[in-house]
């Protein structure tokens, strides 16, 4: 289950060659500490019920070395059961460092693994056939991702640690870089097999770029509103599939090699003619 190279994960763990630090950081019972964060990040990220305490409580308050440890107990078969401060110690000495790979983990192991996965489905669903409703169906599936994720939320919170964690930072952006690059493979592939172009001016670098950051935004707003008509589970549509249906509306080249800007400046235009 667990077959993915930790070593430029867990960054803070760390020994005197890189032969021991990748064993260190690969050693099962790291995997299980990564583990164990994410379950108390899910707890703590997870209304029972539609309830909400009405106390402010710290963000992670609930993160700590201590029920840590003590979660290692609770992960599965495959993985050690048993944590001790020593142990956790040894591969992070200050709980910050710990709190830092946790990020690393969850955006490389969830985030990555979700979009690479999307990504092979819209390539193929989206090369011929019905192309609205392949692109409708496929971004209800990353909205119903994001609806679910509570590593989503934490992701939310660790931007801020990201302008103080260099090592953090650079994992983040590595990783917007990675799910990008997916889309962009998938919309050449798109492009290609349609035999359609974008507009002069817009590469699929530019598309996929957009199209993240349009996911990003709504997944923010699923997070914080729920009830926000961001996602239909009746009819299997969201406003990610509107959007960026839109983007491929207004991006497309329809054979007038026009521009954006041009096209835009055209459409204003007619109104007053």
């Amino acid at each position: 289950m667990y077959d993915d190279d930790l070593t430029n994960v867990v960054l803070n763990v760390h020994r005197r060659n890189a032969e021991s630090t990748s064993r260190l950081a690969n050693h099962p019972l790291t995997r299980a500490y990564l583990e164990a964060g994410v379950r108390i990040l899910h707890r703590e990220f997870t209304t029972d019920n539609g309830e909400y305490d009405e106390r402010f409580l710290r963000p992670l308050a609930t993160l700590t070395r201590e029920t840590v440890i003590a979660e290692v107990a609770n992960g599965p078969d495959e993985l050690p059961r048993h944590g001790t401060v020593g142990s956790f110690r040894d591969r992070w000495h200050y709980f910050p460092e710990y709190v830092s790979d946790l990020a690393r983990y969850t955006m490389r192991r969830q985030r990555l693994d979700e979009d690479l996965l999307l990504a092979e489905q819209a390539a193929a669903a989206m090369a011929d056939g019905d192309f609205v409703s392949a692109a409708h169906e496929i971004a209800f599936r990353r909205m119903a991702l994001a609806e679910r994720s509570t590593t989503s939320r934490f992701r939310y919170s660790v931007i801020a640690l990201a302008t103080q964690d260099r090592e953090l930072y650079k994992a983040m952006a590595s990783v917007y870089d990675d799910v990008t690059g997916m889309w962009e493979q998938m919309l050449d592939a798109m492009l290609s097999a349609r035999g359609l172009a974008l507009r002069p001016g817009i590469s699929t670098r530019d598309f996929a770029t957009m199209l993240t950051a349009l996911n990003e935004g709504l997944a923010f707003r699923i997070a914080s509103d729920p009830g926000s008509g961001v996602l239909d589970h009746e009819r299997r549509r969201s406003l990610l599939g509107v959007a960026a249906l839109t983007l491929i509306a207004g991006c497309v080249d329809t054979g007038d090699h026009a521009s954006v800007e041009e096209l835009a400046e055209r459409i204003a235009s007619s109104s007053a003619e």
